[in-house]
């Protein structure tokens, strides 16, 4: 095969393995807040020769849940750079910089939680970005975080009966797409993510926790009992 044939082939799949978590950083979907309550974006951005950061995250106008959230950011983004410390990509990089994005997805402010989910993107100049999503869920009293008991407790069942009922799901829609079916095992680690709404919860699997990358993150959502 012609040289710059197989070039351009591979061109086109690293650029579209990149163009699907662009896709999931989009722009913040915020939903279901309370009359009265303001969600801004923070924006944070550092260009140098060797990376790009560009991170975008909520803030709620609640100082203890605000300085969680940005702790978090920061601590993705020192991650990042620690991970690029080497210097600038080689010259046969699929990029000239490293790249570090995050957006909010959504945004739930209710008389008892806040919850947002964050999607952070990285690009080392592989075949597509790694991306992880964090579910950022506090008492809204107290501002500390929610555990996996407070949303096993906001639909009424435990972690085993979740799992089976997620396994059932995941088995329904991805069939032999599924690579690793541990992934929904009821463990605490693979029920770790999730995010509330007014009237569910939704667990969240992280990419490749169950199934391969073009499969993107799964979701599986809970009725609230309170």
């Amino acid at each position: 095969m012609n040289k710059a044939v197989v070039i351009a082939a591979l061109l086109v799949v690293l650029g579209g393995g990149y163009a699907l978590y662009k896709g999931l950083t989009r722009l913040p979907a915020v939903s279901n807040i309370l009359p009265g309550v303001q969600v801004a974006t923070a924006t944070e951005r550092e260009d140098t020769d060797t990376f790009t950061v560009d991170a975008k995250y909520p803030q709620f106008g609640i100082a203890s849940i605000d300085a969680d959230i940005k702790a978090t950011v920061e601590g993705a983004v020192t991650e990042f750079k620690n991970d690029t410390a080497a210097g600038p990509p080689p010259p046969d990089s699929a990029v000239t910089q490293y790249e570090f994005q995050s957006m909010f997805d959504l945004a739930y402010v209710g008389a008892d939680v806040v919850s947002a989910k964050l999607v952070v993107s990285t690009y080392m100049g592989g075949a597509h970005s790694n991306a992880a999503i964090y579910g950022l869920n506090y008492n809204r009293e107290t501002g500390n975080r929610l555990t996996l008991d407070d949303a096993l407790s906001m639909v009424g069942l435990s972690l085993e009966e979740v799992a089976e009922r997620a396994k059932t799901e995941l088995n329904a829609k991805l069939g032999t797409d599924i690579i690793s079916p541990e992934g929904a095992d009821p463990t605490p680690e693979n029920y770790s993510t999730f995010i509330v709404s007014p009237d569910q919860v939704t667990f969240i699997f992280q990419v490749y926790q169950i199934a391969p990358y073009a499969a993107g993150p799964q979701e599986v959502s809970f009725a609230r009992v309170e």
